[in-house]
């Protein structure tokens, strides 16, 4: 009889025992990571490599993604990692500083982006001298995650991401530049930029350029933009930015003084169903000097794509405002502006193409046939202006920087565009592009004219465009650089393709931008240069009858040097 009292008793209390030893334990158990890997435009990516980092970078643990391209990573400890995703055709992703708590399910999804898509994240890529030079520039191209492409310590180039989304993140740059500058974009500037994100897939840029002349008692100018992104979800992104520009100092004849522009842009992407996508947009001008110029430009394009090959179908009806995930790029936001008989004018017309694209390793490859109806094409040009000139109505001037806008005939174009970007190594890619279609070129003018007879020598004709390009970093110094050199006819004013935006600017260009190392500052400081159409290429001068010397030109050389304060 006492046994089984004994075993009454002891039962309660072994169990309590028990219980008290299992809860620490669970309350200490392991997490579980796990996520979707894609590619940029949505497609989820089967065979991809993730593995889980340590602090340090080493590899901690590795899986493969499904057919849906799903991973989970169970039994992780709880602690700071990096995830780490790899793409045969792919840059590597790293999402950083992930924190993970006892007895969690974390969910990564991580997006893999190929080399050209990475490249328009670099400041190498020839832009505005107004446009921010960082390799944090925001991108409406994401709509949480800040993009940042580096190199790491004893590691290959990779794409990282701030965190998780789940935090915001607010990131300023200030930019003090000067030089040589292009049309409408003279004197001393004084740029700054800040950058917000928040975690439920919202981003906000605010960018400001005041500009003061060299002549001090002329007004500042202003250029500013406010950008807006949301992931909408299921494959869905809103894009959309404003922008105001106050430049005072150009002319549209003695009469006319100080352009302002507002513009607004908007754009739609989402995915229809696996392996198909599409886009749309459009673009509003509000333009006033001396009188007022409304446009409407809209745009839209659709995908097929496969893992390797992708075929497109775009059209737009401005070259500045073509696809959802380059309306923020600074240098289209300007309106390109001309004028004939006293009467302001747009430049627009249409661009349809049909585009195939393929990667193979560290090599991508496109295809472009397109057909384009240029309207209204604003011309560069320069000189010595006289009254004739002034009274003829058919110029915008700029005082300070001394260079002038026209508008050529209408024209059409049927043409080809072909593209190769390779990596060649870690530390180099090359770019390399043929084009052939129409441009506006100008005959040797062999005694004095005037103005309207230089520009009606203006004719369209077929010539070829060709362009290299090499971007490159190099590891001690940290800095980065790109020269380029686009070549076209030395009679052609206007671009082969000028719907192609990921061409080089015309001629020979330098950038580099180098790391100023100072433990004292609180911010990270860099060195801008940015020089275009180095050797001066391209110029075709004429005489006017009053015997002054005028010339167009695709693109005037410009030198721009500063320095950038990143906090």
């Amino acid at each position: 009889m006492i046994v089984p009292k004994l075993r009454i008793k002891i039962g309660p209390v072994l169990a309590l025992f028990m219980t008290m030893l299992v809860l620490p334990v669970y309350a200490e158990g392991p997490a579980t990571v796990s996520g979707v890997v894609r590619d940029a435009r949505g497609t989820p990516q089967v065979g991809a490599l993730v593995e889980l980092l340590g602090p340090n970078l080493s590899v901690l643990a590795q899986t493969f993604t499904d057919e849906h391209g799903r991973y989970s990573i169970p039994e992780v400890r709880p602690g700071t990692y990096n995830v780490k995703a790899t793409g045969s055709l792919f840059l590597p992703t790293l999402r950083e500083n992930l924190r993970v708590l006892a007895n969690s399910r974390i969910v990564v999804n991580l997006t893999l982006n190929t080399l050209y898509e990475a490249f328009r994240w670099l400041p190498a890529q020839p832009r505005q001298a107004s446009e921010p030079q960082d390799d944090w520039t925001w991108t409406l191209r994401l709509s949480a995650n800040r993009p940042l492409l580096r190199l790491l310590e004893n590691g290959p180039l990779v794409v990282v991401s701030d965190g998780d989304g789940s935090a915001p993140s607010l990131k300023a740059r200030v930019v003090l530049r000067g030089g040589s500058n292009q049309f409408g974009d003279g004197g001393v500037h004084n740029d700054f930029e800040v950058e917000h994100s928040n975690g439920d897939g919202q981003s906000v840029l605010l960018r400001a350029d005041l500009s003061q002349p060299d002549n001090t008692t002329a007004l500042t100018s202003v250029n500013a933009s406010l950008g807006y992104a949301r992931d909408l979800g299921a494959g869905r992104t809103f894009r959309s930015v404003v922008s105001y520009q106050d430049r005072p100092a150009i002319q549209g004849g003695i009469q006319d003084q100080g352009m302002q522009a507002v513009v607004l842009r908007t754009a739609e992407t989402m995915e229809l169903m696996e392996g198909l996508s599409a886009e749309f947009g459009s673009e509003l001008q509000a333009v006033h000097l001396g009188q007022s110029q409304f446009a409407s430009h809209p745009f839209g394009g659709i995908t097929l794509h496969s893992e390797n090959n992708e075929l497109s179908y775009h059209v737009a009806t401005a070259p500045g405002a073509q696809r959802a995930n380059e309306i923020d790029r600074e240098n289209t936001l300007a309106p390109a502006l001309a004028e004939r008989d006293g009467k302001l004018l747009l430049e627009h017309g249409l661009h349809q193409e049909l585009s195939f694209a393929h990667r193979d390793g560290n090599t991508s490859m496109r295809m472009t046939v397109f057909h384009d109806q240029i309207n209204n094409p604003a011309i560069n040009g320069g000189g010595v202006l006289s009254a004739a000139d002034w009274n003829s109505g058919n110029l915008l001037y700029d005082p300070n920087t001394d260079l002038l806008k026209v508008a050529g005939q209408n024209y059409s174009s049927n043409g080809v565009l072909a593209e190769m970007n390779s990596q060649m190594n870690d530390d180099l890619w090359l770019s390399l592009a043929f084009a052939l279609g129409n441009s506006l070129a100008m005959d040797a003018v062999s005694g004095p004219v005037s103005l309207e007879d230089g520009i009606t020598n203006l004719r369209p004709r077929n010539a070829e465009m060709f362009s290299a390009s090499m971007t490159g970093k190099m590891r001690r110094t940290g800095t980065q650089w790109r020269a380029s050199y686009r070549w076209q006819p030395m009679d052609t004013v206007t671009v082969v393709a000028p719907f192609g935006s990921s061409l080089p600017s015309p001629y020979l260009s330098l950038y580099v931008r180098q790391p100023i190392h100072c433990r004292a500052l609180p911010y990270r400081m860099e060195a801008l240069i940015d020089v275009r159409n180095l050797l001066a290429q391209g110029y075709r001068p004429f005489v006017t009858k009053d015997g002054s010397t005028m010339y167009f030109a695709q693109a005037e050389r410009s030198l721009q040097g500063g320095l950038a304060f990143n906090f």
